[in-house]
């Protein structure tokens, strides 16, 4: 966390304020600082090559008593023509401008024209700016990992230079094989992108592969050192469907969140969000703002997430971890287009409860090598409860958080190609008295969805989620539900269902797909004791199956992917 008070500093600007006109042969730069908060932690330089000469600097600025958005006077500085100009940010406190305690942000201008911006970044952030002609390749807008087959070769280049751009070639080459070339006619202005987009695919086969792009034909380029771009992709073995997952910050002490969940929890409700058979998944995360603050469901996990996303305002929603529009997040077609995608991870999440001791079992499977960290989370959500001393006229609230297990900094796991992570984690609930800062219930465990999720520590992209309903109605039905294994899972079609039963009885076994629909039923005769049963689904299409065995009163259900 930042600093917890607030000192004022007072900005030392250590380069021209404004400059009328530059000579013959110089040209204009101005850089435009607005900081955060915690404008003291601010510094800019802009140089030659190498950091010398130092044409402008700035900073640091004065702090301010509140998060915001606070503009800065610009600086002006004259540049010989046809230099490469270094601009270098840094943030003392390593958190950079953007966005926890303010929209900071900083832009150099040349000719009228924005030519880079910046200001979401940790101890510091550079770019290149070239006082002539310059077109470098921004960005190769391939996933990381992505399915086998044909994959277009997409991207985006930019203007960094104060000349127009007319015409450019890229080449594409996968694991130093023969280059894809195709040429652009495009005009690209000062400041601004292209998206490119080659005409012929690369097929995609399984495993590790290194895509070099190569920019040429440009006139003039002063700057060679943005023409390349390297990156790996994975391809994965296999993909299953996606589990959805939102998250929402919240208050009951927030008026404007009231409004948003007026129409956003009928939404999720007409999705079965946390309902069995939905791919839809959801957390929300009660704040302790605005005013009077008293939220009883506000606790650390939840503040350790605000934290983490950087939530300065609510309501705030996330979809698959990235910061959205929330009208965006608030669509059944834009959440359907999510729900679309391919997950190239599997996580299966079940419970074992005893007493008040909830314990999540969550297994993830890998179907490609993620390079970075990867955290897993789970989250313990109460379905529904009521509160009338809210602020708002909400007095329905949904999808919860009361604990993230073990805590809210989750669990590490590693991400390799057919591989198997197990994880248990245990926590013992108390049903009643929830107040701020305590993990309590408003009602029971039969009311506690768990919610599992694996999440890139850095990009925050959330790769796969998966949800389980609690039911604590006895004994008996406990000992069937930590009994009952589906195996293998993903299976390409013979499944094996294996349970334990205290004693002879009718035992049903039915499979749905997620619409819901019955895709195969068998019901028979079994004694007490290890059942076993191997059921024959390689007729049915791949996709999200769920398995659900009743016998008698008894009832527990297990998702299965089919992957032929």
């Amino acid at each position: 966390m930042k600093k917890a008070v607030l000192f004022s500093t007072f900005a030392a600007l250590a380069s021209f304020q404004s400059v009328a006109q530059c000579p013959p042969g110089e040209t204009q730069v101005t850089m435009t600082i607005v900081t955060d908060a915690y404008g003291s932690e601010t510094t800019w330089e802009v140089t030659g090559p190498g950091g010398s000469p130092v044409y402008g600097s700035g900073g640091p600025y004065q702090d301010q008593g509140s998060a915001g958005e606070y503009p800065q006077t610009p600086v002006s500085f004259c540049v010989p023509d046809g230099t490469v100009l270094t601009i270098t940010v840094e943030d003392s406190y390593g958190d950079g401008m953007c966005c926890a305690y303010g929209d900071g942000s900083w832009t150099i201008t040349v000719g009228g024209n924005d030519v880079a911006t910046g200001g979401s970044f940790g101890s510091s952030q550079t770019a290149n700016v070239v006082l002539g002609t310059d077109l470098g390749i921004a960005t190769l807008g391939v996933p990381v990992v992505i399915a086998q087959g044909n994959t277009t070769i997409t991207g985006t280049v930019t203007n960094a230079g104060v000349t127009a751009v007319n015409g450019f070639t890229l080449d594409y080459a996968v694991d130093g094989g023969a280059p894809v070339s195709q040429n652009f006619s495009a005009t690209v202005q000062p400041g601004a992108s292209y998206t490119y987009t080659f005409t012929t695919p690369w097929n995609a086969t399984v495993g590790s592969h290194t895509i070099d792009l190569t920019l040429s034909g440009v006139n003039g380029d002063l700057f060679a050192g943005n023409n390349t771009l390297t990156q790996t992709i994975g391809v994965a073995t296999q993909s299953v469907q996606r589990t959805v997952l939102i998250e929402e910050f919240t208050s009951s002490t927030c008026p404007p969140c009231a409004s948003y969940n007026t129409t956003f929890d009928p939404l999720l409700g007409t999705l079965n969000t946390n309902d069995a058979g939905s791919n839809y998944a959801a957390v929300k995360y009660q704040m302790n703002w605005p005013s009077p603050g008293n939220d009883p469901s506000y606790n650390p996990d939840g503040n350790a997430r605000k934290s983490y996303y950087g939530v300065t305002g609510i309501p705030d929603v996330f979809l698959d971890g990235r910061a959205e529009a929330n009208g965006f997040i608030n669509n059944s077609g834009n959440l359907a287009t999510e729900a679309s995608k391919p997950a190239f991870v599997n996580v299966d999440i079940t419970y074992a409860l005893t007493g008040f001791d909830l314990t999540a079992n969550v297994t993830v499977n890998s179907y490609a090598d993620f390079a970075g960290t990867y955290k897993l989370h789970i989250a313990a959500t109460e379905d529904f409860y009521t509160f009338s001393g809210n602020t708002t006229g909400q007095d329905e609230y949904h999808y919860a958080m009361r604990k993230m297990m073990p805590n809210a900094q989750g669990t590490t796991v590693n991400l390799t190609a057919g591989g198997t992570e197990t994880i248990t984690h245990t926590y013992t609930f108390t049903e009643g008295g929830p107040a701020q800062g305590n993990y309590n219930l408003w009602g029971t465990l039969d009311g506690v969805t768990l919610v599992a999720f694996v999440q890139n520590s850095t990009t925050k992209e959330i790769l796969q989620a998966d949800f389980v309903n609690v039911v604590a109605t006895g004994v008996e039905e406990n000992v069937l539900d930590n009994s009952l294994r589906v195996f293998p899972n993903p299976s390409n079609g013979l499944v094996n269902v294996v349970f334990d039963l205290s004693g002879g009885r009718q035992a049903a076994l039915e499979v749905t797909n997620v619409l819901g629909e019955v895709v195969y039923s068998s019901t028979r005769s079994v004694g007490a004791g290890a059942q076993r049963e191997v059921v024959d689904l390689s007729t049915l299409t791949n996709g999200v199956y769920y398995m659900t065995i009743t016998a008698g009163d008894l009832k527990s259900t297990r998702k299965v992917t089919l992957n032929k």
